[in-house]
């Protein structure tokens, strides 16, 4: 969106603090200023931003790209379950590390809010700087991990996909090809070594010859089972090279 805002972070040759893009969803003034003051008291250099309800978190999450997102369960006729679905849903908020503040009898909408994705959360009446920073730090690495899972498991199947298309595209022809090259090569061989004069060179160079096409006869079998079952069928009437 173009009236997005990047948080601003120093460079790196300033040394100086990051400053964290904090958004507070809490119906309640007097929580929220609770809130500023913790983090501020955690040695946090933010910048605060809050909102009273889900129509003004819309309006904020459009504005500005944020770092972390505390979300209130009780917000009058909705609740922290609904403000989760908005940030998660909101495509320039991927970025947004959501933690949620229950009170002690809310434990079962703490678990749920986890599996629905937020990476966190604080009971109101326990929040402290003790607890606010380990609920921060945790929120990061535990996102910081997901990302990385997340990052490899995307690497993995685009290069699957990859093998998968070259199986396909090539995959039937090059067998073909290996399997007529092979037998052209033993060909030669059985008959130079009856000849009278053997080229020891040439002879030399269809054994590397056909020490590589078997080479390549083993990593397309090894590529087969990195894409899956599906793709030895297509395969299944190939005669095997390795003999």
């Amino acid at each position: 969106m173009s009236n997005m805002q990047a948080p601003e972070y120093p460079q790196p040759e300033t040394q100086g603090p990051v400053i964290l893009n904090v958004l507070s969803v809490d119906d309640d003034p007097i929580d929220r200023m609770r809130l500023k003051k913790t983090c501020r008291k955690a040695g946090l250099v933010v910048e605060f931003h809050e909102a009273a309800n889900l129509q003004q978190m819309r309006e904020k999450l459009d504005g500005t790209y944020y770092d972390l997102v505390f979300l209130d369960h009780n917000l009058g006729m909705d609740t922290g379950l609904d403000a989760l679905k908005i940030l998660l849903s909101h495509e320039d908020q991927v970025q947004a590390i959501p933690i949620m503040l229950t009170s002690l009898t809310n434990y079962q909408i703490a678990v749920e809010a986890m599996r629905q994705g937020c990476a966190d959360y604080i009971v109101k009446e326990e929040l402290s700087v003790d607890a606010l920073v380990k609920s921060v730090a945790s929120s990061i690495e535990r996102r910081a991990l997901y990302s990385q899972l997340s990052s490899t498991r995307r690497s993995e199947n685009e290069l699957k996909q990859i093998f998968q298309r070259f199986m396909v595209s090539c995959g039937p022809e090059l067998r073909i090809l290996l399997r007529r090259t092979l037998s052209s090569v033993r060909v030669v061989k059985t008959e130079a070594k009856t000849a009278e004069t053997v080229d020891l060179n040439m002879l030399s160079d269809f054994s590397l010859l056909e020490r590589s096409c078997k080479d390549l006869v083993v990593f397309m079998d090894d590529l087969e089972t990195v894409v899956g079952d599906s793709m030895k069928v297509a395969y299944s009437l190939t005669p095997t090279l390795r003999h």
